[in-house]
């Protein structure tokens, strides 16, 4: 008898258990669900070329943050003979130094994503923050803001980039800071002129006579309208940004320990023989096609993401 209870109990308990582990299951399954739906639907809504720019992006994104586990050398170590050939032990070949070609791309790519969306992030939202201040605010700040940005843009960025970059020296982070310095001028423009148009709306003026706070205004209102905006600003921006970097170390103002696409660029070019001899086929064409592929799928993105985000603009799928 006393067997039987506990047999029934234990029979209890195990139908309890798979109950609770079934339940377990279905909230997981349906929050996956709802994740995936809720990436779905967006990603539905660009064209073939940004679905393509997405792709390419994801895979760029992958080949850096697993650059130690894709790749059999270190980028900057002699682990072959000078310019061999690709083959068996390296893919793209090496080289003058016997460097890894496969190694600099992948580990290259770190470098191109780190420099562009630092400096689209840095540039993108804090000037577009300044600017949003700056129209909500107006009076003197507003004018001496616009005066300021009126003589940024007015500059000549990439010989300046060129002339602060070689006073400065070699360093990721002077390049960074420098490319920043002469990106952050459109942000705050575009933005103090949507904040300028936004405040004049009777919700915000409504608002205001009811006792809210500039920074409720500011944070609930006028900042989640001048966002998208900001978004599509900011993908341009890491664009330029990774062009500029490119060209910087291209003419030998980059950071010479990185292994960067244009420092790559710019040794394949150095050597002598460079376009009287196969060697450019493994050694010039990888970091070139991995600059202009990755600009393309920005550029697709960039397209996209001003039609989506702008219900003004009315462009059609495709080209």
């Amino acid at each position: 008898m006393m067997k039987d209870t506990a047999a029934s109990g234990n029979a209890g308990i195990l139908s309890f258990v798979q109950a609770l582990n079934i339940d377990r299951i279905n909230r997981i399954v349906s929050s996956i669900n709802r994740i995936v739906s809720s990436v779905a639907k967006p990603f539905s809504r660009f064209s073939t070329e940004g679905k393509i720019g997405i792709f390419g992006i994801l895979c760029i994104i992958l080949m850096a943050v697993f650059a130690p586990v894709i790749t059999i050398y270190p980028p900057q170590k002699i682990t072959g003979d000078s310019l061999e050939p690709p083959g068996p032990g390296h893919i793209l070949g090496t080289d003058e130094l016997g460097m890894d070609i496969w190694s600099q791309i992948c580990y290259g790519a770190r470098m191109s994503l780190t420099i562009g969306l630092a400096v689209a992030f840095i540039a993108g939202f804090g000037g577009g923050a300044i600017g949003i201040l700056a129209g909500y605010i107006g009076g003197y700040i507003d004018q001496s803001l616009m005066r300021v940005i009126d003589v940024t843009m007015a500059l000549p960025s990439f010989p300046l980039l060129i002339v602060i970059s070689a006073f400065l020296g070699p360093s990721i982070l002077n390049v960074i800071l420098i490319l920043v310095l002469f990106s952050w001028a459109k942000p705050a423009r575009i933005a103090r002129s949507q904040t300028l148009s936004l405040k004049k709306n009777s919700y915000i003026i409504a608002a205001r006579n009811y006792g809210a706070k500039p920074f409720y205004l500011l944070w609930r209102h006028i900042f989640p309208e001048v966002l998208p905006v900001l978004f599509v600003l900011v993908i341009g921006i890491s664009s330029h940004a990774i062009i500029a970097e490119a060209g910087l170390a291209f003419l030998g103002l980059g950071d010479p320990t990185s292994k960067s696409w244009g420092m790559m660029l710019n040794h394949a070019t150095s050597f002598r023989s460079i376009y009287f001899t196969p060697y450019w086929k493994w050694w010039l064409l990888p970091p070139l096609f991995m600059l202009i592929f990755l600009l393309l799928c920005l550029a697709f993105i960039s397209r996209d993401m001003e039609r989506i985000l702008d219900p003004k603009l009315k462009i059609k799928k495709g080209f």
